[in-house]
């Protein structure tokens, strides 16, 4: 071997060395699972957590100074709709609902042509298996067989669906963000910029788990919180 083939063997040998010695350092969080796997696990988690059944919220709408604007009820439908009736401070009654074909919401019985989605896309928080998963995430036009990793709320995260390169929060993929080590969710981002960012989760009567609040943001909107004053099983067919 030539004295410029022995000084090529060696840098060759010193970067694998380097290399090896990176991956062998790297933390075990940065290990992508696979897409089904996640959603594997987020189902095992909403069946856990006592979220995957029938649910009934009673729930209060704080704006971006503080002040309460509207309390009401919401009824989730684990695979069907999900339901939220507001009374405004004025008195006025808004009526949301989130199902396959779309969002919608009435203000005085008259459809709102631009409504702010107050209801979360809960499908993702109450599905029970894989496949549910899968199909709540395609319900908000995302890849449930993308993954990808991500930081929210100071937690590592899976980004079920995926995310854009470049700074956390300026994703513009529709994907669930969930935590790796408290298997809670953190992050659910919409189509054009909507985004729900959920709190950390409070227990209810008897073992079921839910986020004590989550926000909403969207473009041309100032920031919303919907605090989740209490959490039952319920009958889904009922009105809210």
């Amino acid at each position: 071997m030539t004295r410029r083939g022995r000084a090529s063997w060696f840098v060759t040998r010193a970067a694998l060395g380097a290399l090896a010695a990176l991956l062998a350092a790297a933390p075990a969080g940065a290990v992508v699972p696979s897409a089904e796997a996640v959603r594997r696990e987020i189902a095992r988690t909403n069946v856990q957590a006592g979220r995957s059944q029938p649910l009934v919220l009673e729930v209060v709408v704080v704006g971006e100074a503080g002040e309460p604007t509207a309390s009401g009820r919401a009824v989730l439908d684990p695979g069907g709709p999900a339901r939220l009736l507001l009374t405004l401070a004025d008195g006025r009654r808004e009526f949301h609902e989130r199902t396959v074909a779309g969002y919608s919401a009435t203000r005085d019985d008259v459809r709102v042509e631009r409504a702010l989605p107050l209801l979360a896309p809960v499908a993702l928080l109450q599905a029970r298996t894989e496949s549910e998963v899968a199909a709540a995430l395609a319900g908000v036009g995302g890849e449930p067989e993308r993954v990808d990793l991500g930081m929210a709320g100071g937690t590592d995260c899976w980004v079920l669906g995926g995310r854009d390169p470049g700074p956390f929060d300026s994703n513009g993929r529709p994907s669930y963000w969930f935590d790796q080590d408290a298997r809670r969710p953190v992050r659910i981002d919409e189509a054009a910029g909507v985004r729900f960012r959920f709190g950390p989760p409070a227990k209810h009567a008897p073992a079921i788990f839910f986020p004590a609040w989550y926000t909403v943001e969207a473009p041309g909107w100032p920031r919303w919180r919907v605090e989740v004053r209490s959490v039952t099983t319920g009958n889904a067919a009922a009105p809210p």
